[in-house]
């Protein structure tokens, strides 16, 4: 190998290095990972002086041994103004492999990277000098630095940025090694440059002597992160790309600090692993054999000879009717709803497991079922309990959610003003009808209006095994930082909480702001979810009448389902939502 230059010499950076001995030099350089960069450099400038084409990135990750595995490439846009966001774990070594897999997708990035990179004569045609050190001579520079972001940008160009702008700290209130905080400046700079945002997730971590020195003195830390290098190269990484996220988004957020939290939050949900099948895992649980569909025209029969007064709403298109009904004046249709409520639940990975899914709660309490007057079929039910008369004639153990929930007094005595909801499907059939959820909707809006003591609607809203850990985890954290009633959540104990179903601290903290819009929920868990599922749709529903959560459960009995009990008052949903769902912005 040539002998070469130094690409970074301890004798620059010590009192009178220049007096020390050789030899002493040499040590120090070996011990704070200095000799294996010049060494790396060396290299590189020796291949390309013999006609190697490779560039700056793929080498230093071959030279400094950088292994990584990848996942996502595709999601990195081939043209047009792109910003490639990710965390900072380790130090130089991230920015290495960082533009080793932009560089895989096109050659026309910049990496934004602090003055201490400037010696790697390599990386200079590629990089974009911040100060992070402060200072006014630093807050200059830095505007020319911001200049040159927005001209790159502008030109259709991809950015590579560490928002947080120097190595991953240990954070006492985390009780871990975290991303300091992302600077705003970028989120400003990719709204105006209306830039792709890509966001990508490195694992690992610094070492504990780099930590240490952190916590003494973050200043002094620098000279460690070419020994940190040589630690990164004894392990292989994992590295994973998400989905790219349109500047149509960028308008949901209110401010750059709630976008820039928003790309954290995407950025950090990169990191969780789902949970994997083992042989340990439990066995599939037992299912009987669905019950035969009860005979069209019998079910037609049962409805026409209902009273007039059952009826609640009737679509003047679809064909679609509602009616209040109690179970005995529906003796064939209850067993109808049991069929079809098992067929649909367990299509979703819940279910009963028995033949018919009825329980003794049907019997007390009222049916709303969705009836299709041209077909002749069963399109959807809900059902729900006059709180008022179930306490009064049984107590609170007449309540369905008292199985998993320890409900106060004082939820009951606000309970007695409200209909517990329940049990809500729509068949297969209507499930991607237009109309279907809105009709079932308009029945109970009409229902409350004739019933005015009844102000409130509680009850559970599930979300199945069929969705992932992280989404799971994602809806629930972000129900509860942004969704919890203030004064009721405290009256309502969950009596299987979802202890384990949670995302670390870290990430909550971002939600209030980065999540603040809920619309914003739905896409994010579907790029979490491998077929592209957004939230369960009555969910969305309830967040849209502006519900509240009480508290949250796991339903061992269902598939394991994560309950969400959430209680509405929807006279005060909007008068648009009123109009649509109850005819009328007032009580009668």
């Amino acid at each position: 190998m040539k002998q070469r230059q130094k690409m970074v010499d301890l004798r620059d950076y010590v009192p009178a290095g220049k007096k020390w001995p050789g030899w002493l030099i040499n040590l120090g350089e070996r011990f704070l990972g200095f000799h294996a960069l010049n060494t790396a450099h060396a290299h590189i400038e020796d291949d390309w002086e013999e006609g190697s084409q490779e560039n700056f990135f793929k080498l230093a990750c071959k030279y400094l041994n950088l292994q990584y595995d990848l996942e996502g490439l595709e999601n990195i846009p081939k043209e047009g103004p792109c910003v490639i966001v990710a965390n900072h774990p380790h130090g130089m070594s991230d920015g290495l492999m960082f533009g080793d897999i932009a560089m895989r997708v096109r050659d026309d990035i910049r990496i934004v990277v602090n003055e201490f990179l400037y010696c790697v004569r390599g990386m200079r045609p590629y990089e974009i000098i911040v100060d992070v050190y402060g200072g006014d001579k630093a807050k200059r520079a830095n505007m020319l630095s911001m200049k040159q972001m927005l001209q790159w940008l502008r030109e259709g160009h991809c950015l590579l940025v560490f928002p947080s702008g120097s190595a991953a700290s240990y954070s006492s209130e985390d009780k871990r090694v975290i991303d300091d905080p992302w600077q705003t400046n970028i989120a400003s700079i990719i709204r105006k440059t209306a830039s792709t945002v890509v966001p990508l997730h490195i694992s690992g971590r610094t070492g504990i002597l780099f930590q240490l020195v952190t916590l003494l003195a973050k200043d002094k830390r620098a000279s460690l992160l070419p020994r940190e290098i040589k630690r990164d190269g004894r392990m292989r990484h994992s590295i994973r790309i998400g989905a790219p996220i349109a500047p149509s988004t960028f308008s949901m957020l209110k401010d750059d600090k709630a976008l820039s939290d928003y790309l954290r939050l995407n950025t950090m949900l990169l990191r969780y692993q789902e949970e994997k099948k083992s042989a340990g895992s439990p066995a599939p649980r037992q299912m009987a054999p669905i019950d035969e569909p009860i005979a069209a025209d019998k079910l037609a029969e049962e409805i026409a000879a209902l009273p007039a007064d059952t009826l609640c709403y009737k679509g003047a298109k679809s064909g679609l009717e509602v009616y209040a009904v109690t179970a005995e004046q529906i003796p064939l249709m209850m067993k109808e709803i049991g069929v079809q409520r098992e067929i649909t639940f367990r299509a979703v990975g819940e279910g009963s497991g028995l033949s018919c899914d009825l329980d003794s709660f049907d019997r007390h309490y009222v049916h709303l079922i969705m009836w299709d007057s041209v077909h002749h079929a069963l399109a959807g039910a809900y059902r729900f309990g006059r709180s008022d008369q179930i306490l009064d004639k049984m107590g609170v153990k007449g309540i369905y959610n008292s199985q998993f929930f320890k409900l106060s007094p004082k939820f009951c005595e606000f309970a007695r003003n409200g209909l517990e909801l329940g049990r809500a499907f729509i068949t297969k059939p209507y499930q991607r009808h237009p109309a279907s959820l809105d009709t079932l909707w308009m029945g109970l809006g009409r229902y409350l209006v004739t019933h005015p003591e009844y102000r409130y609607l509680y009850g559970t809203v599930s979300i199945s095994n069929e969705y992932s850990r992280l989404s799971r985890a994602l809806i629930l954290s972000y129900l509860r930082s942004n969704k919890m009633h203030p004064d009721l959540q405290h009256e309502v104990q969950s009596l299987c909480p979802p202890d384990g179903l949670q995302l670390y601290s870290e990430d909550v903290r971002l939600l209030p702001t980065a999540m603040e819009e809920e619309k914003l929920l739905g896409p994010l868990v579907s790029k979490l979810e491998s077929d592209g599922k957004s939230i369960p749709v009555l969910l969305r529903q309830y967040l849209r009448l502006g519900g509240q959560m009480l508290s949250f459960n796991i339903d061992h009995d269902f598939g394991d389902t994560l309950d969400c009990l959430v209680v509405v008052e929807p006279w005060k949903a909007g008068e648009r939502i009123c109009m649509r769902y109850m005819g009328t912005t007032q009580p009668q």
